[in-house]
C-alpha cells in the first residue's frame, strides 16, 4: 500500500505549512513511481489501441511532378546545349509557385517541412551596367508557405548549387495547403536576352525538387 499523506500532530492543534508541501511531494512521488504492472490492464498501449496517425503523420514527394524539375516557365527556345529552363522571356517575376500539395487530415499540432533541390542561376545577368564594379550575383530565393503562412525563407543558390530549406510551425486541425515558391534576383536593365545565334538564354532553373512534411500531434 502506497502512502499518500503524512501529517504530524502539534501541541494546541497547530499545524505547519510544510504539511501541505509534504502531502504534495508524497503524492507526486507515488504517481511517478507507478510501474507498468500497476497501470490498468496489460499492454495498455500497443499498436492495436493506437489508431493510424494517432501520434504523427508523414507526407512526402520523392520528386515534385514527373521529373522533379520546375515546369511552369520552361523556355523551349533556348540553345541546343542549354537547360529548358526559365528565361527572361518566360519569367513572370516575383514569387512563383513551384508546387502545391494538400496535407489532408492534419489533426493539429506541430508541422515540420523540409524542401531540397538543385538550383542554377546564370550570372551573366549580374553584369550589364554594373560590369566592372563589385560583383552582385543573382540568386534563386526559396520559401515555404503553409496556408499562406511563411514558415521558412532563405536566399538560395547563386550559381550551381544544392539548396535545402527547413521550417516548422504549429497549426490547428484541418487540411493544410503546402506551397513551395521561388524568386529570381531581378536582372539589370541592359541584361543580354539572346546569344549570337538568337537563342534565348537560360536565366534560372530548379530540379531534383523533393519535400517532406511531418505532423506531430502529441
Amino acid at each position: 500500500m502506497k502512502k499518500w499523506t503524512q501529517a504530524e500532530a502539534r501541541a494546541g492543534r497547530s499545524i505547519s505549512p510544510d504539511i501541505v508541501n509534504d502531502e504534495v511531494r508524497a503524492q507526486q512521488a507515488s504517481m511517478t513511481a507507478l510501474d507498468r504492472s500497476q497501470m490498468p490492464g496489460t499492454g495498455w498501449i500497443d499498436e492495436t489501441r493506437l489508431a493510424d496517425y494517432a501520434l504523427h503523420q508523414v507526407w512526402q514527394a520523392d520528386l515534385v511532378g514527373s521529373s522533379g524539375e520546375q515546369q511552369n516557365e520552361r523556355d523551349t527556345l533556348v540553345g541546343p546545349n542549354a537547360w529548358v529552363s526559365s528565361s527572361i522571356q518566360t519569367s513572370a517575376g516575383g514569387w512563383r509557385v513551384l508546387a502545391q500539395s494538400t496535407l489532408a487530415g492534419f489533426k493539429g499540432g506541430s508541422l515540420y517541412v523540409e524542401w531540397s533541390a538543385n538550383v542554377y542561376v546564370n550570372n551573366v545577368f549580374a553584369y550589364g551596367i554594373n560590369d566592372g564594379k563589385p560583383g552582385s550575383p543573382n540568386y534563386v530565393n526559396m520559401r515555404i508557405l503553409v496556408n499562406g503562412v511563411n514558415i521558412a525563407e532563405r536566399r538560395g543558390g547563386g550559381y550551381h548549387q544544392q539548396a535545402r530549406l527547413v521550417g516548422t510551425q504549429r497549426f490547428p486541425p484541418g487540411d493544410l495547403v503546402l506551397s513551395l515558391e521561388w524568386r529570381d534576383t531581378p536582372t539589370s536593365e541592359d541584361a543580354a536576352t539572346v546569344n549570337t545565334a538568337a537563342d534565348h538564354l537560360p536565366f534560372s532553373h530548379l530540379w531534383n525538387n523533393r519535400w517532406l512534411a511531418i505532423g506531430r500531434y502529441r
